[in-house]
């Protein structure tokens, strides 16, 4: 909870402004602008403490660090991912240091992409940026879309509102649709989220392969739910 409101302000203006733009006839000419008007507004409201607050400020510098060759290491691919708030802070991070992001279900930096510090610019969200976006996700749809996005399907009930804004929903999603590639079908996949169990091509069953992956899971991490 912590996280969500310590970033609030990073999306919150923004989504304001997108319902407005949804519910006024016309409200697509408010588009171009919208940026500029955000950034205004959290002019006036954003105070300096709050500024220093943000995780995008640490995950930049972190990236930064790791490319400059944290510890004397040379590390020649980085990429960041996220989930949800923690995907929109990836992507804010990713456009900064120009290196490549992937978000599941992230709020989108290309509405508010003039509040942060320092600012962002439409190439370096295009050029950086690849966003995972659930159908009927609201969360993914603040902010606006990067030019590489993905649109999925989401098998969660209509009267489930966040049902789709689920990283392992979206994990599962994407194993169904592009297949496992030889890997073992996560049993959450069927179990939690309703995902046909896959075709048997061994001794075991799907449930017995369920049974003994559970019991590994709890002699690893008896403390941790699975």
């Amino acid at each position: 909870m912590f996280d969500w409101l310590a970033n609030l302000h990073l999306w919150f203006a923004s989504g304001v402004a997108q319902c407005v733009k949804w519910l006024t006839p016309f409200g697509w000419i408010w588009t171009p602008i919208i940026p500029d008007l955000l950034e205004v507004v959290n002019s006036v409201v954003e105070s300096q403490k709050l500024k220093e607050q943000g995780y995008y400020v640490i995950t930049s510098q972190f990236v930064n660090a790791v490319r400059a060759g944290y510890g004397g290491a040379n590390y020649t691919n980085v990429f960041i991912t996220g989930a949800s708030l923690g995907g929109g802070v990836a992507m804010i991070s990713g456009a900064q240091t120009g290196t490549p992001t992937v978000s599941i279900s992230g709020p989108g930096p290309l509405l508010p992409r003039k509040i942060f510090h320092p600012p962002l610019t439409v190439e370096s969200i295009d050029s950086n940026v690849y966003n995972f976006i659930p159908e009927r996700d609201y969360i993914a749809r603040l902010g606006g879309r990067p030019m590489f996005y993905q649109n999925a399907m989401c098998i969660a009930s209509n009267n489930n509102l966040f049902g789709c804004h689920s990283m392992w929903r979206s994990f599962c999603e994407i194993n169904y649709r592009c297949g496992s590639n030889g890997r073992p079908v996560a049993c959450r996949c069927v179990e939690r989220f309703g995902y046909p169990k896959p075709i048997q091509n061994g001794t075991r069953t799907f449930e017995e392969a369920c049974a003994a992956a559970n019991e590994t899971w709890y002699d690893m991490f008896p403390d941790v739910p699975n």
